[in-house]
C-alpha cells in the first residue's frame, strides 16, 4: 500500500507544478523571488527589489484609488496615513483600484472574531504571491506539496472546500468546534492507519485539545509520518509545542498571518522563539500605541504593514490590530515576539503591558486543562480555570500571578467546566474588558 501512496503524493506534486506551468509558472516565479529576497542577507540587490516593490505600490495607489489620490509617493511611506479595518469599512470603494473595477478578482473576508468584519479584493498576482508565500514558509517547516495536510480549524461555510479540491490539495479538514474525545479517538485511529507523509496546520487551541486527550489516555508517540506542525491564529503555549512535538515526532512552529494579507511571519524549526518576517511581500513597521511614530528599537508597539502585492485594494500602513516587537540588530530583522490583539493585552496594576507568554506559563500546573485571564478593572482580574481533581495549587497560582500583575492585584478565581470557543473556532487566553471601555 505504501508504494501506491508515495506515487499518489508524487502525482499530486507533479500535478500542482504542471498546472502552474500551464498558467505561465507564476507561482514558481514568485517562489524564486521570495527565496532570493529572504535568503540574501545584507544584499543590496534584495533591498533594491523591495524598494521598487514599495515605490510601485505607492505610485499605483495614488493614481488609481480615491483614498490615496492626494498623497505624494515621493515623500516616502511616512507621508501616508495609518489605516485600520474601520478606516476601510467607512468607504470601502475608496480603497479599490480603478484598474480592477471591471475584472474578475478574489474577495476575502476576515472572520470578525477579534475585531471589525472586513472584506477586501485581491488581484490575481496577489493570489499567486500568497500561494508562493505559503509554499515557502510551509517548506521551511518541513511540508512539501503532495503531503496529506490535516487542517484543524473552524470550517464555516466561507472556508469549506468541495471534495474534488480537497483531493487535489490532499487536505483532510478537521473541525475544531465540538472536538470530542470520540472524534479525536476516531481521528487518531485514522492517522495511525494512513501511511502517507503528513502535516498538521491548525489553531493552537485545537492542538491543546489534542494533547489533553493524548495525555489523558497515556498515549505513546505516534509513528505516523508527520513532517511538519504549524500553529496558526492563536498564541501557542510552550507546553503545547512540546507535547505536540512529543506525540507527532516533528518540530512545532507558530505562524503569524491574517486573512486580508497572508503570511506575515513564522518561527524557524530550530526551537527559536523569534519569527522570520516575510520582508519579501510586506513592509513592516512597529508604531507607538497612541501615536503614529516608530517605537524605540526592540520596544512593543502596533504591527503596521504595507502589502507590496495587493493592487486591487492597496493596503498601505495597515494597522493589523496586533502588537509585537522587532529586533533590528540581526539581518534581516525578526519579530522577537508577537503579543496578539491590542484590545486583548493585559496590563499590570502599574499600567505596564504583560506578555501573554507569561500568562500561558503561569497555568502549567497539574490538573489545569484550560485557563483565561480577564482584566475587568485597573487592579481587578478574573482567572477562569477548567481543572481536574488533580489541581491543588490555588494559593500558589494566585501568588504567581501577583508576581507579574502586582502585589496589589485583586485576582478572583472562577472555576468553569469549559472555556468556550469563539464563533470563529478560536479561543482567547486573555481578554481586557477594562481598556475596551476606556
Amino acid at each position: 500500500m505504501k508504494p501506491l501512496i508515495r506515487v499518489s503524493e508524487y502525482l499530486k506534486y507533479l500535478g500542482f507544478w504542471a498546472l502552474d506551468f500551464v498558467s505561465g509558472s507564476k507561482v514558481r516565479s514568485h517562489l524564486k523571488d521570495i527565496k532570493s529576497i529572504l535568503e540574501s542577507k545584507d544584499s543590496p540587490q534584495a533591498d533594491a527589489i523591495r524598494k521598487d516593490y514599495l515605490e510601485n505600490v505607492l505610485q499605483h495607489a495614488v493614481t488609481t484609488t480615491t483614498f490615496y489620490k492626494g498623497f505624494n509617493p515621493n515623500n516616502g511611506l511616512a507621508a501616508f496615513p495609518v489605516i485600520n479595518k474601520n478606516t476601510i469599512n467607512k468607504n470601502p470603494t475608496h480603497f479599490q483600484s480603478s484598474v480592477f473595477a471591471h475584472t474578475k478578482i478574489k474577495k476575502v473576508t476576515t472572520s470578525g472574531s477579534t475585531g471589525a468584519l472586513l472584506s477586501i479584493t485581491q488581484n490575481r498576482n496577489k493570489n499567486y504571491r500568497n500561494v508562493a508565500d505559503t509554499l515557502y514558509f510551509s517548506n521551511l517547516a518541513g511540508y512539501q506539496v503532495g503531503y496529506k495536510l490535516f487542517y484543524l480549524r473552524h470550517w464555516s461555510n466561507y472556508f469549506k472546500k468541495n471534495k474534488w479540491l480537497l483531493f487535489l490539495q490532499n487536505m483532510y479538514p478537521v473541525e475544531v468546534v465540538g472536538l470530542s474525545d470520540h472524534k479525536i479517538a476516531t481521528l487518531i485511529d485514522y492517522i495511525k492507519q494512513d501511511a502517507s507523509k503528513k502535516s498538521w496546520l491548525g489553531y493552537a487551541s485545537g492542538f491543546d485539545r489534542l494533547c489533553q486527550y493524548l495525555d489523558a489516555t497515556a498515549s505513546k508517540p505516534l509513528d505516523a509520518g508527520f513532517k511538519s506542525i504549524i500553529a496558526i491564529s492563536e498564541h501557542l503555549s510552550e507546553q503545547t509545542r512540546q507535547r505536540m512535538a512529543y506525540y507527532f515526532k516533528t518540530p512545532v512552529v507558530s505562524r503569524y498571518s491574517n486573512m486580508e494579507n497572508g503570511i506575515i511571519a513564522q518561527q524557524p524549526t530550530d526551537g527559536s522563539t523569534h519569527f522570520i518576517i516575510n520582508w519579501a511581500s510586506y513592509h513592516v513597521e512597529i508604531l507607538d500605541l497612541e501615536q503614529d511614530i516608530p517605537v524605540a528599537p526592540g520596544a512593543i508597539g502596533r504591527i503596521v504593514i504595507t502589502d507590496l502585492f495587493n493592487y486591487a485594494t492597496p493596503l498601505i500602513r495597515y494597522d493589523t490590530g496586533d502588537l509585537g516587537a522587532i529586533d533590528h540588530s540581526v539581518s534581516p530583522p525578526v519579530f522577537t515576539n508577537i503579543e496578539g490583539r491590542r484590545y486583548d493585552a493585559i496590563f499590570n496594576t502599574d499600567g505596564q503591558m504583560v506578555s501573554p507568554l507569561l500568562i500561558s506559563s503561569m497555568v502549567n500546573y497539574q490538573g489545569v486543562l484550560q485557563a483565561q485571564l480577564i482584566q475587568e478593572h485597573k487592579k481587578h482580574y478574573v482567572l477562569k480555570l477548567n481543572v481536574t481533581d488533580a489541581f491543588k495549587q490555588e494559593a500558589q497560582l494566585i501568588n504567581d500571578f501577583k508576581a507579574f500583575l502586582g502585589e496589589d492585584a485583586e485576582i478572583a478565581l472562577r472555576y468553569v467546566n469549559d472555556i468556550p470557543l469563539l464563533n470563529s473556532g478560536k479561543r482567547k487566553i486573555a481578554i481586557n474588558t477594562y481598556t475596551q471601555q476606556t
